[in-house]
């Protein structure tokens, strides 16, 4: 193992994976501040005009060319595991990812990006770093090989985490909108609609997730497994027991009303709450990033030029 290390200068592979980790970790901190600014203006906009009717027919048809493009190599890209196939297909619906060619083109994304970028890394290289042993290059494309792998998986965790914050967010505001429909003479159903069409503008996620609700139920499923799996698909806590809450108010004939505004004004106090405890964590979480990026470079400039000449001291004895 020394031996093809013996003579490699790994400075210039070493700044080459610091710069790729430093720009992967800028763009996901931009992008996070883009989705945070987003929907801070999305929601002190306020509701606007109702959402614009939205054609269905060229949707669908995107969908079944990309479909029947897909099945032509749907054998390679397709999980045969049926537990694995079932459980990519849930994550990828709380992603917000609902098309049916959504696992073909998950695994196709893994596959071109995984082999993409060991070419890349293939071809970039010898320009980079110069000669190389055969191992170190073979080390370099394996590991460009697994990141391509893992970035899609990358990205539908952090997009159903973002969709599962913004449900979070937004629910107790939705629960106040349902209330008033409810308590203005509307049945659940009807309420659910009138709210999908006011909501739109203020949080999507909800907006996207309710129209799924106003589908079923008008299919005709029932209402409990209707919020049931509209809980399933946002993984909201809140959301698990609000449907828990009107599954019984089904069944012991309580009004619908009534629980709407005591859970809406529990959901109100737990998200004051939530925010009062971000806001004591505040100045913690500054000490200790000012503590970390301040004392190691302070006794790094105190006591480093003491320390070399220590050493050298040290080194002139035992010469």
């Amino acid at each position: 193992m020394e031996a093809i290390f013996t003579g490699v200068n790994l400075v210039p592979i070493i700044g080459a994976v610091l710069l790729f980790v430093a720009v992967v970790l800028i763009v996901v901190g931009v992008g996070a501040m883009l989705a945070d600014f987003d929907f801070m203006q999305r929601r002190l906009a306020g509701p606007r005009a109702t959402m614009e009717a939205v054609p269905t027919s060229g949707t669908s048809r995107s969908i079944l060319i990309e479909d029947s493009l897909l099945k032509r190599i749907d054998t390679l890209v397709t999980p045969k595991n049926l537990d694995e196939l079932s459980r990519i297909r849930k994550r990828l619906v709380q992603a917000g990812y609902r098309m049916p060619a959504a696992v073909r083109v998950f695994y196709l994304a893994k596959g071109v990006l995984a082999l993409g970028l060991a070419v890349i890394a293939a071809l970039i290289l010898p320009f980079v770093a110069g000669t190389l042993p055969l191992a170190i290059i073979a080390l370099v494309i394996v590991s460009a090989m697994l990141l391509g792998y893992i970035m899609p998986s990358f990205w539908v965790e952090r997009r159903a985490e973002y969709r599962r914050i913004d449900a979070e967010l937004g629910f107790p505001d939705l629960l106040d909108m349902l209330l008033i429909c409810i308590e203005a003479g509307n049945g659940l159903d009807q309420a659910a609609r009138r709210v999908t069409r006011e909501i739109k503008s203020v949080n999507a996620v909800l907006a996207d997730e309710l129209g799924v609700v106003n589908d079923e139920l008008y299919a005709g499923k029932s209402r409990a497994a209707v919020f049931r799996d509209f809980a399933e698909r946002l993984q909201v806590p809140d959301i698990r027991a609000f449907a828990a809450v009107l599954r019984q108010s089904d069944e012991f004939g309580v009004s619908i009303a009534e629980t709407l505004r005591i859970y809406a004004s529990e959901l109100r106090d737990k998200r004051v709450m939530r925010a009062e405890e971000k806001a004591n964590l505040m100045p913690i979480k500054l000490a200790l990033g000012s503590i970390a990026f301040t004392i190691p470079p302070t006794m790094l400039i105190m006591g480093g030029p003491a320390l070399i000449m220590i050493m050298r001291a040290f080194a002139s004895v035992g010469s």
